[in-house]
């Protein structure tokens, strides 16, 4: 059997939108599709790294179900409320929308889900169905409440997303005028108008507007559930899906996406009551994190959430299987009708007992798919016009690998640790394993100055402003949160005592505490980075978990 590596050659794009060819064709399942398209399993959330396979599973996910639509949060019409006069008017009130955001999911996915139910296209369609549900519960006072909404809105099921939001905005500044009433009749609903009132104003206005807020559609809502659940929804044989990804794209500002995705999360859990419908998430673990920590009120407790969450992990022989899965394929289709191992065309160990390729190129990934498939194509594309991979290929592609991978952190993490690539500028030059000590004072104070002048909300920053500011802050303190930084986006990993293995962020636990970075009497610095970071490594150095 004779190969040849040719020019553009690839086991896969890195992401599943370019990638739908491989996937359809290698799709590794690990049993999470099953779960998800169960909808008796409370599973909903697909958590996990960038890379890690989230959106190929939706994607896959999608393919295999007959009723399912996708909701893409930049076709949602977001920063239009960002800037629309009438939310910016209850933030000015410091009114909190939480119950507003609801809503809107809640009206957004209810009409997804009747579009697939009912195929409704236009507005007869929408008023054929509204017709249906009113001739059938007329009579049924309990229905009262539901059999409104349908009248208010069954003509317009049909609208996009879009639109939708803009109708209920739009009700949302109608009602609030409404409450408000003829006395400030005159009121400008907009920042500006409530910065021209008085105190006394002010006060009775915020007490009116929370009035709309409470008084929303929520409850009307919740009895059409019901209903939907015995009428529409009751077939356990037809089963309909709602996903959700780009969540963790920048489709509106931090606080925004927030209180949006905490709100999404908390309807995700309400829509358990139809038994033949799933709405299915993707979500960074990260991103998760801050949702979390930015809308916890009190009573809140993270683990009521975790029976939802479907966390994406791979094991070391899970990854060898996929990228095994992916090289024959490329290869049987271009070349031969025989089965080709990775080994075929990947080196073999060094004589004297050296390291197989696959695990070479494994520990240098955070066992994700991406990373795996990026160093693979980096391979390949080193080694083109020749018949396999040379160990001295693959450590050539480590080097473009590498850099890579750094720039990849870098924008993994911009939004919450935007001072990174300064940051991580500390492990330059070191060995892989070192200590706290290593971090002598001029390299630290370098890459302080560096942060000092930095405006963002990255804990690298502000911990640097403190120091320098004179609060009771000390330089051990500014290492240990570059530390836990660096350790919780993957770049270190820490051992706490003599008697401890290596903890990572993407094996072990995502964080590590100041105590915990403070005891660590040894640090590794993740083999990824050794090229792109100028890593002094001893010959024998090996990855240590």
């Amino acid at each position: 059997m004779t190969l040849k590596i040719t020019r553009n050659l690839s086991v896969g794009a890195l992401d599943a939108e370019t990638d739908s060819d491989l996937l359809d064709k290698c799709f590794y399942d690990k049993g999470y599709l099953n779960d998800l398209m169960d909808v008796a399993s409370p599973s909903a959330i697909v958590l996990g790294r960038t890379g890690s396979g989230k959106s190929a599973l939706l994607y896959k996910l999608e393919k295999s179900t007959e009723k399912s639509i996708r909701l893409d949060p930049n076709d949602i019409s977001i920063r239009f409320l960002e800037h629309s006069d009438i939310i910016q008017f209850f933030d000015e009130l410091g009114i909190k929308l939480d119950l507003f955001y609801r809503l809107l999911w809640r009206h957004l996915i209810t009409v997804e889900f009747l579009k697939l139910r009912y195929d409704i296209k236009c507005e007869e369609d929408g008023k054929a169905f509204s017709t249906g549900v009113l001739s059938r519960f007329s009579r049924d006072k309990a229905r009262k409440k539901s059999l409104e909404y349908f009248n208010e809105w069954g003509s317009r099921f049909w609208l996009d997303t879009d639109e939708q939001l803009r109708e209920i905005t739009s009700k949302l500044e109608r009602d609030t005028k409404g409450v408000i009433g003829a006395k400030y009749f005159g009121v400008d609903l907009s920042v500006e108008g409530v910065k021209r009132l008085s105190d006394e104003q002010r006060t009775e206005i915020t007490q009116r507007a929370r009035q709309v807020v409470s008084g929303l559609q929520i409850r009307k809502l919740n009895e059409v559930l019901d209903l939907l659940s015995e009428y529409s929804f009751d077939d356990p044989q037809k089963k309909y899906y709602v996903l959700i990804d780009q969540l963790d794209e920048d489709w509106a500002n931090t606080e925004t996406r927030c209180r949006f995705i905490r709100a999404l999360i908390e309807e995700i859990k309400t829509f358990r009551k139809l038994k033949t419908v799933k709405i299915i998430a993707a979500l960074r673990k990260d991103l998760l994190d801050l949702v979390f920590d930015r809308t916890r009120d009190s009573g809140f407790q993270e683990e009521k959430y975790e029976s939802y969450i479907l966390d994406i992990r791979w094991s070391e022989s899970e990854l060898s299987d996929l990228v095994s899965l992916r090289v024959n394929e490329v290869f049987k289709s271009k070349y031969t009708n025989d089965r080709v191992s990775f080994d075929d065309v990947f080196p073999k160990p060094k004589k004297g007992g050296g390291q197989a390729a696959i695990d070479f190129i494994l520990e240098r990934t955070l066992r994700r798919p991406r990373d795996v498939l990026q160093f693979v194509n980096e391979s390949l594309k080193i080694a083109e016009d020749r018949d396999r991979i040379s160990w001295r290929a693959l450590t050539a592609a480590e080097a473009q690998y590498s850099a890579k991978r750094l720039k990849s952190l870098k924008e993994e993490w911009s939004e919450f640790f935007p001072s990174f690539e300064d940051t991580v500028e500390i492990l330059r030059g070191l060995t892989a394993d070192f200590t706290r000590t290593s971090i002598k004072d001029g390299r630290l104070e370098d890459v302080m100055m560096i942060l000092h002048d930095q405006s963002s909300s990255d804990p690298c920053v502000e911990v640097v402003q403190k120091f320098y500011g004179g609060k009771s802050v000390k330089e051990s303190d500014v290492l240990s949160t570059f530390l836990i930084c660096l350790y919780r986006v993957g770049a270190i990993g820490v051992k706490i005592s003599s008697i401890d293995t290596f903890l990572w962020s993407f094996v072990d636990q995502s964080t590590i505490s100041k105590g915990e970075v403070k005891r660590a009497n040894k640090i590794k610095i993740h083999k990824m980075l050794y090229r792109a970071l100028d890593v002094i490594v001893d010959v024998n150095d090996v990855f240590v978990r």
